[in-house]
């Protein structure tokens, strides 16, 4: 990936614009032959106001400026410089070996303090690191940009320094071919996640071909996977062609690894190795060239100590991990996506942006959301749903009852409260909380609590639980 521009798209390597250096001094010689290297553009002035001016009209990358300036001081026209374009790189430039000055200077935001007389490979070195730090900053900024055009569920929108470190790891993987673990609670975008990986990556125009593990039967997995020759098995009336053969020079994508099989670990375990497989029923070797993508909500060292996952599973898998913070953890990110799903969900049922007041925000914030985005998403799209034209969602609009805390746990055990009580109330909120997880699939939430079915059914009836209606 070529350099960025500040603030704009990533160009090809021979579109790309060279930083613009200012620099400001009040010798002519000096800013004649201060920075002469081809790979900046140099603008030079004599004094701090014409600095600031050009800073504030023309656009700079890095600023050089000697400290003693007429009229301003260097370390009056960098604050002033800083308030103008905060994102403005400025090296102070002084004769005196001041450390007094150049703490001051670097308090007040200077990128950093050159004492001359300088070596000019030392110059070329420093305003080659900020040139470097820009970049990345601005492929970061590029890379959120392009997530929230590219996903439509808009699940990777965020501000949080968290999501940040995720963004631009995604951006650095997807360069490669290497196989990436994504691991975090259901909800939180891992498939999101991996088609982002897939779409800035150089397998972007092949396959990207998801499977979900855990919805298949584990006696269908190994046709679903690797496919089958006609007459392999009863009812194997024609050949399959499998998920990892339909993937070949893109990206297959295993959501919940977890569920499969040991027996089909093993062979999952030599595609990885071997690049090969065989389709069932055939003794014809297959190769193709993938990427994998794993998934998983669950603790798979934990699985591995167990015996239910493969150790060398594992560490192929786990190339590149990639962790997803629950939304309980990225709280500031809540009003961001509240809005970015506000606007999808109008503009998507034809009618216009809803308001929503701080108040109802503030709500929104203070609940757990127990199903991460997903759930979050699901809200906002009943709320549009059922909003009439005009209004404005206010905290009253939102559902009683809805938003638990862990202070309701306190009143456990309450006064008066007998051990029957305790355990009904806590059997109700902890039946609650995992139906939220699972979006109020009876059927996850059942297996996630290790019950039947109908047994969750008959709980929900005698405890008087219902699926929200907002």
């Amino acid at each position: 990936m070529g350099m960025l521009l500040r603030g704009g798209r990533c160009k090809a390597d021979k579109d790309m614009r060279r930083p613009v250096v200012l620099i400001v001094d009040d010798e002519e010689p000096i800013r004649k032959t201060l920075l002469l290297d081809e790979h900046y553009e140099a603008i030079g002035v004599p004094d701090a106001m014409q600095a600031i001016d050009v800073v504030r009209s023309k656009g700079v990358d890095i600023v050089l400026m000697d400290i003693n300036l007429p009229e301003m001081d260097g370390i009056e026209a960098l604050e002033k410089i800083r308030e103008v374009d905060p994102d403005v790189g400025v090296v102070m430039l002084s004769a005196s070996n001041s450390a007094k000055q150049a703490v001051i200077a670097l308090k007040k935001g200077a990128y950093d303090y050159i004492t001359k007389p300088f070596e000019y490979d030392d110059l070329l070195l420093t305003l080659k690191r900020y040139a470097d730090r820009l970049n990345l900053k601005s492929q970061v900024d590029y890379l959120k940009e392009e997530l929230s055009s590219r996903t439509p569920h808009g699940m990777l929108v965020s501000k949080s320094p968290a999501m940040n470190r995720v963004f631009d790891l995604m951006q650095r993987v997807a360069r490669t071919s290497s196989n990436v673990l994504i691991t975090g609670e259901s909800g939180t975008g891992k498939e999101l996640v991996a088609r982002a990986i897939h779409s800035m990556g150089v397998r972007a125009e092949k396959p990207f071909v998801a499977v979900n593990c855990g919805a298949v039967p584990a006696e269908l997995m190994e046709s679903e996977l690797f496919g089958h020759e006609k007459g392999a098995f009863t009812g194997a009336c024609a050949r399959k062609i499998g998920r990892f053969e339909y993937a070949h020079g893109g990206t297959i994508f295993l959501d919940e690894v977890a569920t499969l099989p040991l027996s089909l670990q093993v062979k999952l375990l030599r595609v990885l190795q071997e690049k090969t497989f065989e389709r069932v029923g055939s003794n014809s070797p297959i190769t193709v060239d993938i990427r994998v993508i794993a998934a998983t909500n669950v603790d798979l060292e934990r699985e591995v100590r167990n015996g239910n996952f493969r150790e060398d599973l594992y560490y192929r898998l786990k190339v590149v991990p990639v962790e997803l913070p629950p939304l309980r953890e990225r709280k500031a990110d809540i009003p961001v996506l509240v809005s970015h799903f506000l606007q999808m969900h109008c503009r998507n049922l034809g009618r216009p942006v809803l308001k929503i007041s701080k108040e109802a925000v503030d709500s929104l914030i203070s609940y757990q959301w127990p199903g991460n985005i997903r759930e979050l998403e699901n809200f906002i799209e009943r709320l549009v749903v059922l909003a009439r034209n005009g209004d404005e969602l206010k905290s009253e609009d939102l559902p009683v009852g809805m938003f638990y805390s862990d202070a309701d746990d306190e009143e456990d055990g309450a006064e008066g409260e007998n051990f029957r009580e305790a355990i009904r109330g806590f059997e109700r909120r902890f039946i609650i909380k995992e139906l939220a997880r699972t979006n109020w699939n009876r059927v996850e939430a059942a297996r996630r609590m290790n019950m039947h079915r109908n047994t969750l059914l008959a709980k929900m009836k005698e405890l008087n639980i219902k699926e929200p209606r907002y």
